[in-house]
């Protein structure tokens, strides 16, 4: 047991010695140290719509013989105001008034061309009958989303090329160095729509409407991204 003790504790003491040379031999470097440009860059444009959200309630009453086609004349009655367009019901609610009549309420949506929206009230009138009525909640020239997302994705487009640009010209200024984006932070604003005033009635609103219906023309909003962008390079390293 003593030989074998005597043999052991310097291959213990050679192997522990071998490691913390090993230690000793390795090099942590550093993170390489950046060289950074940091600016502003904005665009802008319109977007630009000449379609309207058009927002139309309907209300039907009916006895227990006429439940069964209660629903249906009204989905009609929506479809009548304008047969091409794509009509989406929003909302649908059956209840009981006091009078024990059933009663239907919808609300539907459609996104309608200019050229279709004059005179929508006055066709909404025409389309009523006792126990049936139609009437425009409202008419919101609004962009849809992807003529949002088209001028949104042409802005930061220029954005880009302006910060290649950038780029450009400050390798021409420094010959030596290669610079790349090294980050790109976007904030966007926008030009809400009017709304319209909480307190005027609904024979004023749709009066309102109306009038602006008659001569419709496409409307605008204004939108504008901005970019923070670093411009990064390595720095020269010391001998």
């Amino acid at each position: 047991m003593r030989r074998m003790t005597a043999v052991l504790l310097p291959i213990l003491f050679l192997a522990s010695g071998a490691a913390a040379a090993q230690e000793a031999t390795t090099i942590i470097r550093p993170p390489p140290v950046m060289d950074e440009v940091t600016m502003e860059l904005s665009a802008e444009d319109w977007v630009v719509t000449e379609t309207a959200l058009v927002t139309v309630a309907a209300d039907a009453a009916a006895t227990g013989s006429q439940t069964g086609v209660a629903r249906s004349d009204l989905l009609a009655a929506v479809s009548g105001l304008v047969p091409d367009a794509e009509w989406r019901v929003v909302s649908f609610d059956r209840f009981t008034d006091q009078a024990g009549l059933d009663r239907w309420q919808a609300v539907a949506e459609a996104r309608l061309p200019e050229t279709e929206v004059g005179g929508l009230g006055e066709k909404a009138k025409e389309l009523s009958r006792p126990g049936l009525q139609l009437r425009v909640q409202s008419i919101e020239f609004t962009p849809t989303l992807a003529e949002t997302e088209a001028v949104r994705a042409r802005l930061r487009a220029e954005i880009y090329r302006r910060a290649g640009e950038e780029i450009a010209s400050l390798e021409r200024s420094f010959g030596d160095r290669d610079f790349r984006i090294g980050a790109i932070r976007f904030q966007e604003s926008g030009m809400p729509p009017m709304p319209v005033p909480a307190m005027m009635s609904r024979g004023a609103m749709q009066e309102s409407m109306d009038k602006a219906a008659a001569a419709p023309v496409s409307v605008s909003e204004k939108m504008r991204v901005t970019a923070y962008v670093v411009l990064s390079t390595l720095a020269p390293q010391e001998p």
